[in-house]
């Protein structure tokens, strides 16, 4: 739980804040420079967390199952519901997500029609590689990630 100061900052300043913070965070052109900021700035577990909520928001707009993310992310019914009901209001969030959902559909029915293409038993295929394709296909289906 966030423990913040009883004393409430101004507007003006809470803004200036937040600029700050952009120009540190916001504007990195590497995921390297991003994570050391990253690492630098929160604990491992405030990294957990922000990375499972993010998780949680993009799996609900795959439309994935509450307890496959529950199972997979280790967390309660009751957070993901939340994130839920949190993703109604979202104005920043969700619509960068369903972008990325959209490109991530057009990946998984490639797959798909590749998985077709070279299934398993079909003359020339490789069994072995053409299952653990299937079956992972199947797990993105299934869990999301």
């Amino acid at each position: 739980m966030v423990r913040n100061s009883r004393f409430i900052l101004s507007e003006d300043l809470l803004e200036k804040l937040f600029d700050l913070f952009f120009e540190v965070v916001g504007n990195k052109s590497s995921k390297d420079e991003f994570r050391k900021i990253f690492t630098d700035l929160l604990t491992p577990a405030e990294r957990i967390m922000l990375a499972k909520r993010v998780a949680i928001i993009y799996l609900l707009l795959k439309k994935i199952e509450y307890y496959n993310i529950c199972d997979r992310l280790k967390v309660s019914p009751t957070t993901v519901a939340k994130f839920a009901l949190l993703m109604e209001k979202s104005e920043g969030i969700v619509p960068t997500f369903k972008q990325i959902v959209k490109i991530d559909k057009v990946k998984i029915f490639l797959e798909e029609i590749f998985n077709n293409i070279f299934a398993p038993g079909k003359v020339g295929v490789n069994w072995k590689i053409a299952w653990e394709n299937k079956i992972n296909l199947e797990k993105k289906k299934t869990f999301g990630i």
